[in-house]
């Protein structure tokens, strides 16, 4: 009977500590925890940077016209002065032929007037003279007419063009015919040479204008480099000023982005900058600011928020095969750093009382702490004050996790 008592007393004992055991262990809360460690940081603005060409060319028209042929795709590398578009000059030829017909008959008729002229021939040079006078008054109303349907949108600017230049050829003929008859009639004096010679000269200069324009007609890239952009087809009317291609060297490329005018005090011209894409294949590529931009601008941000921002500039420090033109890169500014300073996991803080706090384990309890600290990153944040190295504090804590409560 003793012994029976004994056997009942050690398991009543044995169920006790069992279910104190259990019960002490039910109270224990199981956590995520960190430690506190000792190593570097970065504190960085993170934008979208875009890759541009070093030396990027717009190539505007300087002429009117009907394009002939097109001769450059995007994408195609060209070199300076290559050919990348024709258009049509058969109306300057022919104002050309015109003027140097002009210049001969002139010229002739300078040599001409230093010879003695009979009655018979100064008859002639009057008749001359009047059908200079009605050609010109023709082409002077032609050229009046046709100023008001351009103006109107009745006729192209070829047609314009082409009546004002046969106003000028009947004025030249007129002046030079008049020239003629007084010559004879007057002789040769200094006055008359000078008039000669100052037609000539005029004709020359315009068949010199007429040459570049034909010249300017045949658009060439000014530098070496690829076509980026293409905004003209075949067939098309050109007009002066129009935005025809745009030329980047390949060559050279950096990237631009802009800065929230909030953030930008802390980037500074040769600030460190990592560039990233991780379709691309592009990893902590380094990078340097070059350039801020000295005016901010607006812009709409994709929440649809009017922000202000700054432009900036950023050189590769590091080649990158492969990246063209209006790529997009992740850019990461840095803005400060420290080494061998205490970092945790940034997922352990949370505001209490307006100050930052974590739970620390203190021998298996939370103990609630406040602490300060310093620089961010992606993860990592920096503790001024509050805690010391090796501490085990507790990584996002649960809204119902208090001070004091076991943890495990």
């Amino acid at each position: 009977m003793k012994k029976r008592i004994i056997w009942i007393g050690l398991f009543v004992v044995i169920i006790a500590i069992a279910a104190y055991s259990f019960a002490a262990n039910k109270q224990a809360i199981t956590v995520d925890m960190g430690a506190v460690e000792k190593g570097s940081i970065e504190e960085f603005i993170e934008e979208t940077a875009v890759v541009q060409l070093e030396n990027e060319t717009a190539i505007y028209s300087t002429e009117g016209g009907k394009v002939l042929e097109v001769m450059a795709e995007i994408g195609q590398e060209v070199k300076a002065g290559d050919v990348l578009l024709r258009t049509d000059a058969q109306s300057i030829e022919l104002q050309i032929k015109s003027l140097e017909a002009q210049k001969q008959f002139i010229a002739a008729q300078y040599a001409a007037a230093k010879e003695p002229v009979s009655a018979a021939e100064i008859r002639k040079l009057n008749a001359l003279v009047q059908s200079a006078e009605i050609t010109y008054n023709e082409a002077k109303r032609m050229a009046e007419n046709n100023k008001a349907l351009y103006e109107s949108g009745a006729i192209s600017m070829d047609t314009y063009q082409s009546s004002q230049a046969s106003l000028a050829s009947a004025e030249a003929g007129l002046e030079a015919a008049r020239s003629n008859l007084a010559l004879v009639q007057n002789g040769v004096s200094v006055n008359v040479k000078k008039q000669f010679e100052a037609q000539l000269a005029g004709i020359q200069a315009n068949i010199g204008l007429l040459q570049k324009k034909r010249t300017d007609l045949n658009v060439v890239s000014p530098i070496n480099g690829i076509i980026l952009t293409r905004n003209i087809e075949k067939g098309a009317i050109l007009q002066p000023g129009m935005l025809i291609f745009e030329v980047g060297d390949k060559n050279g490329i950096y990237l631009e982005s802009d800065i929230l005018v909030d953030d930008i005090a802390n980037v500074k011209v040769g600030s460190i900058v990592l560039i990233e894409n991780e379709d691309l294949g592009v990893k902590a590529v380094k990078g340097t600011v070059r350039k801020l931009y000295p005016k901010a601008f607006s812009k709409m941000s994709e929440l649809g928020i009017q922000q202000k921002r700054v432009k900036i500039e950023i050189d590769f420090n590091e080649n990158v095969p492969g990246l063209k033109a209006g790529y997009d890169m992740t850019v990461k500014i840095i803005t400060a750093s420290k080494e061998n300073t205490l970092l945790i996991d940034e997922k352990a803080i949370f505001e209490y009382q307006e100050k930052d706090h974590v739970f620390v384990n203190e021998n298996g309890v939370a103990k609630l702490r406040a602490i300060e600290t310093g620089l961010e990153s992606d993860e990592r944040v920096e503790v001024l004050s509050g805690l010391n190295e090796g501490e085990r504090i507790i990584i996002s804590p649960d809204e119902k996790l208090a001070e004091g409560t076991k943890i495990q």
